[in-house]
């Protein structure tokens, strides 16, 4: 999770409604993301208190009072944080979203007439329409943040709910990939369609489909009949 308006949504989903959750200040803020979760990819809120960074898009309007050098006023800075980012939430999902959403919608209107894209048109509206909304959406968080392996595998689980993804210690360009279905003509062009979306040419890829890999030490892995040998 990155921005406020996503946590706000995880957060309904984990069952706290936004104005259950209080902001704070992280003490080990990221430069790249608006919240500080332990785990990027954390799926769910588990805590109703969110560590965030204010100045990931508010630098210039918030700098003067949450920069670490400030001092005094402690509470009040506090209090006054929580108030904004639940007003900067609200916003988010009023506006925000709505915007993303109008430009998939003209990405996917130009896809659909040829306009560009045209290797990936045919596999990409053989997708469902929200599907294919989700992987636009991917597409435009990758024009934003340049992080390639993060959103590559959010487009992977759009697509693969059961999807893992691994990057190799030895070269971090290459992933080897589970997917959990079978595979078919088709699966296979869906997956040669998100490489080319959102990931360099440079890296390399080894696709699992149906049966996970054998890891030793999880038995989940290594079911007779159902191990795919690496």
């Amino acid at each position: 999770m990155n921005c406020i308006w996503e946590i706000a949504l995880k957060a309904q989903k984990s069952g706290y409604n936004l104005e259950d959750l209080r902001f704070r200040n992280s003490e080990s803020p990221s430069p790249y993301t608006e919240s500080s979760f332990d785990f990027l990819n954390s799926d769910t809120i588990e805590e109703n208190e969110i560590e965030v960074n204010p100045l990931y898009r508010f630098a210039n309007e918030l700098g003067e009072i949450f920069l670490p050098d400030v001092e005094g006023f402690e509470s009040v800075r506090k209090i006054f944080l929580d108030i904004i980012f639940h007003y900067i939430a609200v916003w988010d999902l009023r506006s925000g979203g709505d915007k993303k959403e109008l430009r998939a919608m003209y990405i996917l209107k130009e896809i659909e007439e040829g306009r560009f894209l045209k290797s990936i048109r045919k596999t990409l509206l053989s997708l469902d329409f929200e599907k294919s909304k989700r992987i636009i959406f991917c597409l435009l968080d990758l024009c934003k943040c340049k992080d390639y392996i993060t959103v590559f595998r959010k487009a992977l689980r759009e697509l693969y709910p059961k999807a893992n993804l691994y990057i190799h210690s030895e070269n971090l360009r290459k992933f080897t990939i589970f997917t959990g279905v079978d595979k078919t003509k088709e699966e296979v062009e869906r997956m040669e369609m998100l490489e080319k979306l959102f990931l360099p040419i440079s890296y390399e890829t080894d696709v699992f489909w149906k049966y996970h890999f054998g890891i030793m030490g999880v038995d989940e892995s290594m079911k007779i009949g159902k191990t795919a040998i690496y």
